[in-house]
């Protein structure tokens, strides 16, 4: 049996008057950043049994990738929020992320650079960068089959990590710890911040409906 679909919503009259604050609109803005960062998250399902197939490995390369990049700007958004939320006591684990040193770390060097460079643009100087490194695989694509959706450009993939990981690309260990940091931090982030959104949504009087 299909679960039980449900709501969270509030009068015509309050919602008219919170769509012109600009601490909604942050609100609405943070909530745009988790839908984002679910659905890059929510792509690798279609292959959690899938350890060996192109389109598996494509998929989790670049959920990866656009989950860096987003967190990167999803961090940028919590800064703002500072200005409207700083008194709200659910705020405080999202501003903790902003202090935490390992988040810090991330942001200053592989999710600015990331994001910058080879996710949200595609910068043939970073690409030049990249493939000067040693020991890159010769190999542009991989396909199966005449299908495009079976066709990996592995090369470009390849760069892109190059971005991400910088110096700790040459060390497995550094680099898995890099990637298993970021993706941590992307977690925390998410629970973090839909704890504040339920916060709020409470406090300003939205309600559940059919739940």
């Amino acid at each position: 049996m299909a679960s039980k679909q449900w709501h969270i919503e509030i009068n015509k009259a309050r919602f008219n008057k919170l769509r012109t604050e600009e601490r909604f609109w942050q609100l609405v803005a943070l909530s745009r950043a988790v839908n984002a960062l679910r659905f890059v998250q929510v792509a690798l399902l279609g292959h959690e049994h899938d350890d060996n197939s192109l389109r598996a490995t494509r998929t989790r390369y670049n959920s990866f990738f656009f989950n860096c990049a987003l967190l990167y700007e999803a961090l940028l958004l919590v800064e703002r929020l500072g200005k409207n939320y700083r008194d709200f006591l659910e705020f405080e684990k999202l501003r903790q992320l902003l202090k935490d040193s390992v988040a810090t770390e991330l942001r200053n060097s592989s999710l600015a650079r990331l994001r910058n460079q080879l996710t949200f643009h595609f910068l043939e100087g970073e690409i030049g960068a990249q493939l000067a490194k040693p020991d890159l695989v010769p190999r542009f694509a991989s396909g199966q089959g005449e299908a495009n959706a079976d066709v990996y450009y592995e090369l470009g993939d390849a760069c892109a990590l190059g971005a991400f990981a910088g110096p700790s690309l040459e060390e497995p260990a550094a680099l898995e710890k890099r990637i298993a940091e970021a993706t941590d931090l992307a977690l925390r982030f998410m629970d973090s911040a839909e704890e504040f959104i339920v916060a709020v949504l409470k406090a300003e009087g939205w309600e559940g409906v059919g739940a």
